[in-house]
């Protein structure tokens, strides 16, 4: 009897093992949804890029869903490990939808996400499964750019409205390491060109901070203007701003905040561990300036290949 039980188990576990061996192996992948909207050309590119990058990953199915045809009563039924959003306008309905489900949000700046979820920079105990890959570059690499482009700056003016001046506590402990002194207004949309105007007249440079309410298409060129008047440089936020006459900047493109992404969907899938952080910032990028602004303030500097380097050098070792 106890050599038929024996049997039996074996028979069992052999069984087993066939199943584990002919099984795909797709089934042990990790299942990652991407929610975007497909009239956006924006964040169309981002899933292609994200895909492209993952498309060879046997550990990762990716799917897509498309805003219009969002529902997130089928996203609870679903077995999705990892949900990434790229629509801002889709945060706020994810939050409240409490799905237990990993969530990177992605394409979003600080500024936006904190409109939608108030505890950031750190929502680990509230909304600890919501992780947001924001756009703004991290405030370390921006005071190093300045510090490269200029030695002798030391007062950086910084304007912000309410709903980004949590960021002035983390930028002023940073710069007091840099020997930086941070020169603050605390404005609204409809006094920016006036607090543009003291800022610019009191400070060596003015760094932006990814906040539409100040940087916006109609207030952009007044901005600029006000502040080339007063012989005052601006670190910009994009490609866009920097052409505009912004001296220069720190940013990532679309392949790269693909790329981060990417990677870190392959990190949780390999170790099974989770983000211990409500915010990351982008891990790649690029530095773009405005050569014709600084021939005219008289500023010379490495290119921005050199730049770049520079700043990956200090982060490495950091």
């Amino acid at each position: 009897m106890l050599i038929g039980r024996l049997l039996q188990i074996k028979l069992r576990y052999t069984s087993l093992l066939i199943v584990l061996l002919v099984m795909p192996i797709t089934s042990l992948a990790q299942n990652v949804t991407v929610i975007y909207d497909d009239n956006s050309r924006y964040q169309t590119n981002f899933v292609k890029s994200l895909s492209t990058q993952l498309i060879s990953n046997t550990h990762v199915n990716l799917t897509t869903v498309t805003t219009a045809l969002l529902s997130v009563e089928t996203l609870k039924k679903e077995p999705i490990d990892i949900i990434v959003n790229v629509n801002n306008d889709t945060i706020e309905k994810l939050i409240a939808s409490n799905i237990p489900t990993t969530i990177f949000h992605a394409l979003a700046t600080l500024s936006r996400s904190i409109s939608f979820a108030p505890c950031l920079p750190d929502c680990t105990k509230t909304r600890p499964n919501h992780h947001f890959f924001i756009l703004d570059q991290p405030s370390n690499r921006q005071l190093n750019l300045i510090q490269l482009i200029n030695p002798t700056f030391k007062k950086v003016g910084i304007l912000v409205t309410e709903q980004s001046k949590n960021q002035l506590t983390p930028l002023q402990k940073i710069a007091s390491r840099k020997n930086l002194t941070i020169n603050e207004q605390i404005g609204n949309s409809t006094n920016v060109r006036y607090k543009i105007d003291a800022i610019s007249k009191s400070s060596d440079v003015i760094l932006a901070i990814a906040d539409t309410n100040i940087y916006n298409t109609s207030s952009l060129s007044q901005t600029l203007l006000t502040s080339y008047r007063y012989k005052t440089p601006v670190i910009g936020f994009s490609k866009g701003f920097i052409r505009a006459g912004a001296l220069a900047g720190t940013v990532s493109n679309i392949e790269q905040l693909a790329q981060h992404i990417a990677e870190s969907i392959v990190a949780l899938t390999s170790t099974h561990k989770t983000l211990t952080t409500s915010i990351i910032y982008p891990k790649y990028f690029n530095v773009i300036s405005n050569r014709n602004v600084a021939k005219s303030l008289h500023l010379h500097f490495p290119n921005d290949n050199e730049l770049k380097k520079q700043l990956m050098t200090y982060e490495s070792i950091q």
